[in-house]
């Protein structure tokens, strides 16, 4: 099926930073392999006649000085670590990998994370980001004039990590591949659980479902979000995922993975970095095309029964447009402890944590047939009546929200050079003048 000439994402607002006054500002992804990192600069703000140089998405600066020959503006994260580092801000910090796994691995292997990790399916492609994996080998292109500290590559900081609950989301995505298996899929899953857990939920998916990550950021040593777990959950998973590519059935579902973290909440830009970004979901419309009737939407726990506010306006549009949209919990799979088959290397999740009562999803959320008569689940969420309803949120349309995703940046007033970030004990403007 070639793709769709309509752009498959749909407007995103951006969230309101605090300390920042800015203007309503959005970006549309573009139907191509990397739609979401082509950044569009639309909007930049002169402090004291400064002249800030176009290194991408450019925002309102702010009043505030860091001393008598410096001022602060606001630019985006992420253009800021492509240029100067992924540590932009903090070289020399360390990151913190808790459950660090002790299996080998093979470093270069980071090198093909990217097409190892993307769709196996070129009309699913352009539905997928490779902006994370795209971090470990990423090197700058430029050194900050006022702090020129080397940089060490990501790949040299990274290491795998497994922990319980990646675990478990791992067998609970084997779990909900096996309820699709041998069914006709007309389906699309939408995965958004916490980095690590995202990846191992789409690592079970994979057999039967083409995973397309949509983690737009990279990790940072004071990140909001922790990228860098979910890095080395894909770096544990990496084999995995190249190994089911050649075996997934073509044309095959897709599974649109997200970060839960991507909103974290925080409250200061001067000692934490802003690493987050608003999630994008294909259009309505895209997903028609792919022949998709149906999208269930995975999140942690039961008690997750309403999306992120970044979503609502897209699983509200998919529900308008037709598409029957409902939620299942990872907490809804479980081990059956009477069912003595299982691989005690791999066991199976089932639904309602019961063999029997694998099949009864089919009944509960109305999508099919059962494959055999079972009991009734006990004990999951109440995800197969959930329905997306429209509520104001600080990404409504309606809204005009400020700054998102944005870090306090020190440039040099007399001849516009950026000298490095605010959070940055070693900068030289820190170490010259004692001003905030």
């Amino acid at each position: 099926m070639s793709d769709s000439a309509e752009p498959p994402f749909q407007r995103t607002n951006l969230l309101d930073k605090p300390g920042i006054v800015g203007a309503k500002w959005w970006q549309e992804g573009l139907a191509t392999h990397d739609p979401i990192a082509r950044r569009q600069a639309l909007l930049a703000i002169g402090v004291l006649g400064v002249a800030l140089i176009g290194v991408g998405t450019v925002v309102a600066a702010s009043s505030a000085t860091s001393g008598p020959d410096t001022t602060t503006t606001m630019f985006g994260a992420l253009d800021m670590q492509r240029k100067y580092g992924w540590s932009f801000g903090a070289v020399g910090e360390p990151l913190t990998f808790d459950g660090q796994s002790l299996q080998p691995f093979e470093k270069a292997a980071l090198d093909r994370m990217v097409t190892e990790l993307a769709p196996a399916q070129t009309r699913l492609k352009r539905f997928s980001s490779p902006t994370l994996f795209q971090s470990p080998w990423a090197a700058p292109t430029a050194v900050l004039e006022g702090d020129p500290t080397q940089v060490t590559p990501l790949r040299d900081a990274l290491v795998p990590i497994f922990t319980a609950e990646m675990d478990s989301a791992y067998r609970a995505g084997k779990g909900l591949a096996s309820i699709f298996d041998g069914m006709r899929v007309d389906a699309a899953i939408v995965v958004d659980l916490p980095g690590p857990q995202a990846i191992a939920f789409a690592a079970g998916l994979a057999p039967t479902f083409d995973p397309c990550f949509t983690f737009e950021n990279w990790p940072h040593p004071r990140g909001v979000v922790p990228a860098h777990l979910a890095l080395a959950a894909a770096a544990y998973y990496q084999p995995l995922f190249a190994r089911t590519t050649a075996s997934r059935k073509q044309p095959g579902p897709a599974a649109l993975v997200l970060d839960r973290g991507r909103l974290a909440s925080y409250t200061d830009d001067e000692k934490q970095f802003d690493n987050r970004y608003a999630a994008r979901l294909p259009t309505a419309a895209s997903l028609q095309a792919l022949g998709v009737k149906r999208v269930l939407y995975v999140v942690p726990t039961g008690n997750d029964m309403v999306e992120l506010d970044d979503l609502n306006e897209q699983l509200v549009a998919y529900a308008g447009a037709g598409i029957d949209v409902k939620l299942v919990a990872v907490t809804d799979f479980g081990l059956d402890p009477g069912h003595t088959t299982q691989s005690a290397d791999e066991p199976l999740y089932y639904y309602g944590s019961s063999a029997a009562s694998h099949a009864s999803f089919w009944p509960l959320y109305r999508w099919g047939p059962a494959k055999a008569q079972s009991t009734t689940a006990a004990n999951v969420s109440t995800g197969y009546i959930y329905v997306p309803r429209a509520r104001p949120t600080p990404f409504s349309s309606s809204a005009a929200p400020a700054g998102f995703g944005l870090v306090p940046v020190v440039v040099a007033v007399g001849t516009g050079a950026i000298l490095g970030a605010k959070l940055s004990r070693s900068g030289s403007w820190n170490r010259a003048s004692s001003g905030s």
